[in-house]
């Protein structure tokens, strides 16, 4: 039976109440009580559950609070069907919009056998193919996996991306032939709801049951360790503190600070491009979309929409269209509406700067950018202006007074790298940083 194989690898049975603690930190005011006031409540994010009873029409909600969790826990228990994962929430929804921080990943894993079970082990405690789970959970036709962190994640809007990817990663290493008797992978998203522990499974009489494995946490980078170099999360990309203090920001960057702190405008500058690029992505997707990159497609076109200007009906509309081709990319793993319901999530301006090269790598499709291919400065601007002047024939980007000013070599520069970055135009102009910086707008 799995449950003694969990036993010979040193698994030790424990309550649902352990688990749910030992996620969330249960006690250390890391979730919000149920008897805070609103002010206070509103700065904190809960576990958000979904429960649902055999006689009932639809589904309900449920937050939990640190002060109360085991008695609604207990209601969870008893619902036909009952679900949470190891993120927190604002709001009352468990929507992947209002995710706040990642306690645990948490992965599905059916078609588990006592023989496929010691191999999944032995490969994680002995081979170290795989990293060894703090908890498995029985859950009836499988085993759920859960990797709590060492500290919870703060779910930016490129880290969902990023974890997505790995949890991906994850998934397709850790599902195979010698660890699973199903042969159809189930990729689940970060947002993935799992069976309550101690919660009604699918055979009747049947509970969720819970044993730990491995006591000890992990990072981000600990798991990124077992999948390959490009889907493993780049945590510096996602955050970083600022090294230099508002006065000095002041002083260095005046324009930004009167924009910034004194006008109060956040919104983010960028380069818009044109609808034509749009266009060329979707004729990307047709020519180059693969299996597990189908939602990642929809994701970057809704992304390649923000950067064009492309209106959300726009692109609703082109989205929903290319889930028939999409789909008969692989009929036995459907490609269905909630896939681009969850892509199109990304239709943010927060999104608006994200990197061309990880657009290509999450994507699947080469993209390939304007190069100087090794030519010289001198001659590499030559080129440039001569594109410019048969764009503007009459001349009216120039200045008129004689020699080129500063502003009008960065506007050259970006014209002829529509896609390029700040600091490729200092390296290319040889600018001053704070001279590309004033211009780039």
């Amino acid at each position: 039976m799995l449950e003694d194989v969990l036993k010979d690898w040193s698994g030790t049975e424990v309550s649902a109440m352990e688990v749910y603690t030992d996620i969330f930190k249960l006690g250390t005011g890391q979730i919000q009580k149920e008897g805070q006031d609103e002010e206070t409540r509103n700065l904190k994010s809960n576990p958000v559950a979904y429960w649902k009873n055999d006689k009932d029409l639809k589904g309900h909600y449920r937050i939990l609070f640190d002060d109360t969790f085991p008695e609604i826990l207990k209601e969870l228990q008893e619902a036909d069907f009952s679900i949470l994962n190891g993120i927190t929430y604002f709001g009352r929804k468990n929507l992947q919009a209002n995710a706040n921080r990642m306690y645990a990943l948490i992965f599905d894993l059916d078609g588990v056998t006592d023989e496929t079970l010691n191999n999944f082990l032995s490969g994680a405690f002995r081979a170290k193919v795989y990293p060894v789970p703090n908890y498995v959970m029985l859950s009836g036709h499988g085993i759920h996996l859960y990797y709590l962190f060492e500290e919870p994640v703060s779910l930016y809007p490129y880290l969902k991306i990023q974890l997505k990817t790995l949890k991906y990663a994850l998934t397709e290493k850790m599902w195979n032939p010698y660890t699973s008797k199903d042969d159809k992978k189930q990729f689940q998203g970060i947002n993935q709801g799992f069976r309550v522990v101690g919660g009604k499974t699918k055979i009747e009489g049947v509970r969720i049951r819970a044993f730990r494995m491995n006591s000890h946490p992990f990072s981000l980078g600990m798991l990124s360790e077992y999948v390959p170099e490009d889907q493993r999360v780049e945590e510096y990309k996602f955050h970083r503190e600022s090294l230099i203090t508002l006065e000095d920001a002041k002083k260095r960057y005046p324009e930004w600070y009167e924009k910034r702190i004194v006008n109060g405008d956040k919104t983010k500058g960028h380069w818009t491009c044109k609808p034509d690029l749009y266009e060329w992505w979707k004729r990307q997707i047709r020519a180059g979309a693969a299996l597990h990159h189908r939602y990642f497609n929809i994701m970057c076109l809704a992304i390649y929409a923000v950067k064009s200007g492309i209106e959300e009906d726009q692109l609703k509309q082109d989205a929903y269209g290319l889930i028939p081709f999409l789909n008969d990319i692989a009929p036995s793993e459907p490609f269905i509406k909630a896939d681009v319901e969850s892509a199109l999530e990304c239709y943010d301006e927060r999104y608006v700067t994200f990197p061309i090269e990880d657009i290509s790598k999450l994507s699947g499709i080469e993209i390939k950018k304007n190069k100087r291919n090794r030519r010289p400065q001198k001659i590499h601007l030559q080129r440039a202006r001569a594109v410019q002047m048969i764009d503007y024939p009459d001349g009216e980007w120039r200045n008129k007074n004689g020699r080129p000013g500063k502003a009008d070599i960065v506007h050259e520069w970006r014209a002829a790298h529509p896609d390029g970055r700040k600091a490729d135009c200092i390296k290319d102009t040889s600018l001053s940083k704070s001279t590309v910086y004033r211009y780039w707008e």
